[in-house]
């Protein structure tokens, strides 16, 4: 059963966020928001308790029918006392545009009657129209005396506010929402978090809140708009000391302007990507000096980026972008990487979906033991070498309890600041004549603790116990090392799997066909490669087995929305060694009404399923019946969503791999005009008697299986 909340909860939750900005935030305050502060606390508990109602709103703007709170007695007085402190207001002339805004289209059609302009939008239309209409017709005289306007009040100090929880929070779109989440225990918090501010200077809190706006009104903004946005940021002084906060939050803002005008205003683009010193602006800059022919430009900027290298991403680039476009190679380095093991293994196709589990099969099948470690294994070994540094130091841990990451790993700074503990740390474990022996130990301290950067798990102490036994201490710190000055490019992008083949340990990215390399994966895996770890790419490729078992499903329902409509029918066809072994059918009540076209599209009417079991009732022959098989569907999504969405509803999980015999058909059996089930069916010769009833479709996609599986089979042969 889900908390209950006291009644003025967010009373509570408001008092103890103003607590904790007295406490860490008062610094970054001027006189009027500390006066504000004041007042607010002057006021009577039902006071408060409106003017928080009315702050917690989305908008500044609130009507008066909405103001309605059962537990704050007499509102209409303690909104005149709201009034007469000016912290709420009529709206004003300045406030006129934003206002049209947020009022319904009804309001706006009726303000936009007093307009003498004919051509007013239809009725029909869509309410940006008659927004677009209102902003350029009406003013705030044309409207001051309307009952529309008398509907609304501003809440005049939600700006001071929303400043006070961008500090708590350091990003516009939380609020005291989050209390309310972490006491309904929705959201999880870190309770060992002491507190601390995000800035240490007001003008710095004040420059990040500000561009924090500017990239919420990047939103909204037209390419006029846009232009005049990026020719202010351009002007603007390039020596101020803005604090590392609001300087990256202005380069994000530069960055998306200039993706907003690479194509209308390119050479504004570029100009807007040479300020900024991000790895993903310069990639930009790059690209878009080369598409503007601007060749020598992006030759020079490569080369810089290759003789002075301080990201890994980046560099990956330049070296590919520099060979592909002006080295005449055609191929990129993800691409080669993948081509350069031409040694396939094969993988039951059963393991669709889950390819890693096939690869660690296939390796226990082999007499080798393989784990799917992925990012988790070197977060984890990063983290409980460094816990003390990451989670303990004030200079690193997270600002309040609400944050998800430390803060110098979410500036990536935790090298540049905190270098000499970290290189203490690492001179220590290397001197351990039992390194396994003193990570239990970091391991007994923190366990079960809010890890944040990754999560506990029982297998992780095992698998972490694997690598260290096997690895190198000089490979084990140099990749710690890297990870702690790069770890932003270096927290993700792991390879799948670690395989131990008698004392042998290596690392391996798996790749089902159609799977790409992505470039973070190739940074790790070289970051690995150079610290000394083995490391390979194994490719797959999916092998039918004249064995194995599939079941062949088909549906019918009372729609095509898995969330809302209803399973009516359920046929199963089993299907083994190239023939039919078993089959089952049902009607099923879905305990709702069958609509018409339905009933004559499928046969099956309300009367028919009156009497027929529940799902909940056919639920465990459904599961049984489709244990250990391959679920097969012509258009699968449709089938397993509706399952999956029906056992949810029980409280089950139903999880298969899978197999669409259109998909197949299209490839294994090419060159019909028409891949539906019926017109498949007619050009295949299969028997198909009683079309859009469950047995029957089942039965005869069952048939188009079998067809696909010999040509499949024929061909693994001939490979």
């Amino acid at each position: 059963m889900q908390k209950q909340l006291p009644q003025k909860y967010y009373l509570d939750h408001f008092n103890e966020f103003i607590a904790f900005t007295s406490k860490h935030n008062m610094h970054l305050l001027d006189d009027e928001h500390k006066a504000l502060l004041e007042q607010i606390d002057r006021l009577t508990e039902d006071e408060q308790c409106l003017v928080i109602r009315l702050l917690n709103r989305k908008s500044s703007f609130v009507a008066y029918s909405s103001i309605q709170y059962e537990e704050i007695n007499n509102i209409e007085h303690s909104l005149a006392i709201l009034f007469s402190h000016s912290l709420v207001e009529r709206i004003e002339p300045e406030q006129f545009t934003q206002w049209l805004g947020i009022i319904t289209k009804p309001e706006l059609m009726l303000l936009c009657e007093l307009s003498e302009v004919d051509k007013k939008p239809s009725r029909s239309a869509k309410k940006s129209l008659w927004l677009d209409f209102a902003r350029e017709h009406l003013s705030y005289v044309d409207v001051a005396h309307h009952d529309v306007l008398n509907r609304y009040l501003y809440v005049r100090i939600a700006a001071q506010f929303e400043y006070f929880l961008f500090l708590f929070f350091n990003r516009l779109e939380s609020n005291l929402s989050h209390f309310s989440m972490r006491d309904l225990g929705v959201m999880k918090t870190h309770d060992t978090v002491n507190g601390a501010s995000y800035f240490e200077h007001k003008q710095h809190a004040l420059y990040a809140y500000h561009y924090a706006k500017q990239a919420q009104q990047l939103e909204n903004i037209n390419t006029p708009q846009s232009i005049e946005m990026a020719k202010t940021l351009l002007s603007q002084s390039q020596g101020v000391e803005l604090g590392e906060h609001a300087l990256l939050r202005k380069e994000k803002v530069m960055y998306k302007l200039a993706c907003m005008l690479e194509k209308p205003h390119p050479e504004l683009a570029l100009s807007l990507l040479e300020c900024c010193q991000s790895a993903k602006a310069q990639e930009k800059r790059a690209r878009l000096l080369y598409l503007e022919g601007e060749t020598t430009c992006c030759k020079s900027l490569l080369e810089t980026i290759l003789t002075t290298p301080n990201d890994e991403h980046l560099l990956l680039f330049a070296k590919d972008f520099l060979l592909r476009k002006f080295g005449q190679k055609r191929t990129s380095i993800l691409t080669d990487l993948l081509r350069e093991n031409e040694q396939f293994i094969a993988i039951d196709e059963a393991y669709k979906g889950n390819t890693e589990q096939g690869v660690i099969a296939h390796y226990a099948n082999k007499g080798q033991q393989a784990w799917h470690t992925e990012n988790q294994l070197w977060l984890a070994l990063f983290s409980l070498v460094f816990w003390q540094e990451i989670y303990e130091n004030k200079l690193s841990m997270p600002s309040n309890q609400f944050e998800r990451y430390p803060q110098l790993l979410k500036l990536n700074r935790f090298y540049e600041v905190l270098g000499s503990a970290i290189e203490h740390k690492l001179t220590y474990i290397c001197q351990l004549s039992d390194f396994s022996k003193w990570l239990l130990k970091q391991a007994s301290l923190s366990f079960g603790k809010p890890g944040l950067i990754f999560n506990w798990s029982d297998a992780l102490l095992e698998q972490l116990l694997i690598l260290v036994k096997h690895s190198s201490m000089t490979a084990i710190t140099e990749l710690l090392r890297a990870m702690s000055k790069d770890f932003h490019n270096l927290k993700d992008g792991y390879p799948d799997l670690m395989v131990l083949e008698g004392s042998s340990l290596r690392f391996e990215e798996v790749k089902a066909p159609g799977d790409a390399l992505r470039r973070n994966q190739l940074v790790s895996i070289n970051r690995l490669t150079l610290c000394g770890f083995a490391v390979t790419v194994q490719r797959t490729l999916w092998q039918c087995d004249p064995n194995q078992v599939y079941v062949v499903v088909d549906l019918e329902t009372t729609g095509g929305k898995k969330e809302s409509d209803r399973i009516t029918e359920v046929g199963l066809v089993k299907v083994q060694q190239g023939k039919i072994v078993s089959k089952w059918q049902s009607l099923v009540n879905p305990q709702r009404h069958i609509p018409k076209y339905i009933t004559q599209l499928t046969g099956i009417d309300n009367a028919m399923v009156a009497t027929a079991p529940s799902f909940s009732e056919i639920a465990p022959t459904v599961s049984k019946f489709c244990e250990n098989a391959i679920f097969v569907a012509h258009n699968a999504n449709f089938d397993m969503g509706f399952l999956k969405h029906e056992f949810q509803r029980l409280n089950i999980a139903f999880s298969k791999p899978k197999l669409c015999t259109v998909q197949l058909a299209r490839k294994y059996l090419p060159g019909y005009p028409s891949y539906s089930l019926g017109n498949l069916c007619a050009a295949l010769n299969i028997d198909l008697h009683q079309h859009h009833r469950a047995l029957d479709d089942a039965l005869a996609a069952a048939q188009i299986l079998l067809l696909i599986n010999d040509v499949r089979l024929s061909e693994q042969t001939v490979t």
